[in-house]
């Protein structure tokens, strides 16, 4: 499901990519006097421009008589309006002839940054842009429903009562992110996070022959948080797209708290023993990641940022279960306490998509899709137990350690993943420093 997803998000940003040669070459400059005209900008320097008219002449112009630059063609109402203007001027100012333009390297014109205000010099940056966003979102960790079937593999290798695990449902909850981007030149530094929280129900069934059942089950939050550092170079730009490889580095904080899950046990269709549980988990990863950032620009208001990052994540994962058992009758009651610690390494991905709206020059608001997907691989497993039962009738050391054995081997056999997603809503705000 991965792999299928990575080539999915990499055809995406490919896909994009021949939209460049579609944008014409034409410009539209629009004069402070009024007048418009429409060419191709074939050489400029810090103060003159000159451009080559749909007619074929050439014509040398003044930027500070320049009021603005566009790629759109001029519309009804600013011909009209330009005429208009010209009309009530009473002195003609000749235009000095255009002089024959030296050979020059052909190379794509650019847009003026005095004449567009927001036209960026990706080159050139720095600024900061600071983010934020929020909506819903999914988490479906390796949490309960793993060691479900971690339990349930455990105990048809040993013989005993077959289980059924039903797959979980999850329920959205709240997302949000927040970052900070600091541009210098053609190198990007960011620092982000995220969170993501959602509802997870459980079930599970034991059968204990015809007459016995027992049945598990409960609702309970879950959460996760995340901090990434990352620095990104320029590697290609034009007026249309920018290219930045990344490296990065993210730390994980996954908590579950459990307190609602119950197991009641029927025999005969009459309940026979109740049982109360509590569930701890916390896991911490962290590790690097490579990746590539992609913009694409649609004029000069919408952009869209796409970007892609493997990753690869070491850490541990500790859980800490309470059990009280009781029966209907009052002749048996127990008390035990379970920790299972989990080293493992997660391999996976990152796909993010933000599509902008530039509102002003500095002010943006943003939708965007956010997804994390990795599948463990277990380095080891240890379990430890403690009953009311243990002491009395304390187990040996022989018995632990075939028990942690065992437990370690069935942990390895049975597949580990977790997937984070999230729809979002944001606002983007950039800060302008002296070039």
């Amino acid at each position: 499901m991965g792999s299928s997803n990575i080539r999915i998000c990499l055809l995406s940003v490919l896909l994009f990519f021949p939209l460049v040669e579609l944008f014409a070459e034409l410009q539209t400059i629009y004069m402070r006097n009024g007048q418009i005209l429409r060419g191709e900008v074939i050489q400029q320097t810090a103060t003159t421009m000159q451009i080559k008219m749909e007619d074929g002449k050439i014509k040398q112009l003044n930027k500070k008589e320049i009021q603005r630059v566009s790629y759109k063609e001029p519309t009804v109402q600013e011909k009209k309006e330009s005429e208009e203007k010209l009309k009530q001027q009473t002195t003609v100012v000749e235009e000095p002839p255009a002089p024959t333009p030296e050979p020059t390297k052909k190379s794509e014109p650019e847009i003026d940054k005095n004449a567009s205000p927001y036209a960026i010099d990706q080159t050139k940056r720095k600024d900061l842009e600071i983010y934020f966003g929020a909506g819903l979102g999914t988490y479906r960790p390796a949490t309960e429903n793993y060691f479900d079937h971690v339990s349930a593999t455990f105990g048809n290798l040993l013989g005993g009562t077959p289980m059924q695990v039903d797959d979980p449902a999850y329920k959205r909850g709240l997302a949000y992110s927040m970052g900070a981007i600091y541009y210098w030149k053609k190198f990007a530094f960011g620092l982000s996070s995220i969170h993501f929280g959602g509802t997870t129900s459980e079930r599970m069934v034991v059968y204990a022959g015809n007459s016995a059942i027992q049945e598990f089950k409960g609702t309970f939050p879950e959460k996760q948080n995340s901090l990434k550092l990352d620095v990104s170079y320029l590697a290609f730009s034009n007026q249309r797209v920018d290219i930045r490889p990344s490296f990065g580095y993210s730390q994980f904080w996954s908590k579950t708290v459990d307190n609602n899950t119950t197991a009641n046990e029927y025999y005969a269709n009459s309940l026979a023993s109740a049982m109360k549980l509590n569930y701890d988990f916390l896991e911490i990863l962290k590790g690097p990641s490579v990746g590539i950032k992609t913009t694409i620009r649609f004029g000069e208001r919408w952009e869209n940022r796409i970007e892609l990052h493997y990753l690869s994540l070491t850490g541990t994962q500790y859980v800490s279960a309470v059990n009280t058992t009781a029966t209907t009758d009052g002749t048996f009651f127990d008390y035990y306490r379970s920790d299972i610690t989990t080293i493992w390494t997660a391999k996976g991905f990152n796909f993010s998509n933000k599509l902008f709206y530039r509102l002003t020059p500095t002010l943006s608001f943003w939708v965007g899709i956010q997804l994390f997907e990795w599948k463990y691989s277990i380095n080891s497993t240890e379990q430890r137990f403690q009953g009311l039962g243990d002491a009395k009738f304390p187990p040996s050391i022989d018995t632990i350690v075939l028990n942690n054995f065992l437990v370690d081997a069935v942990a390895k056999s049975v597949p580990a993943a977790s997937r984070s997603s999230s729809l979002e809503f944001g606002v983007l705000k950039r800060f302008e420093f002296s070039q």
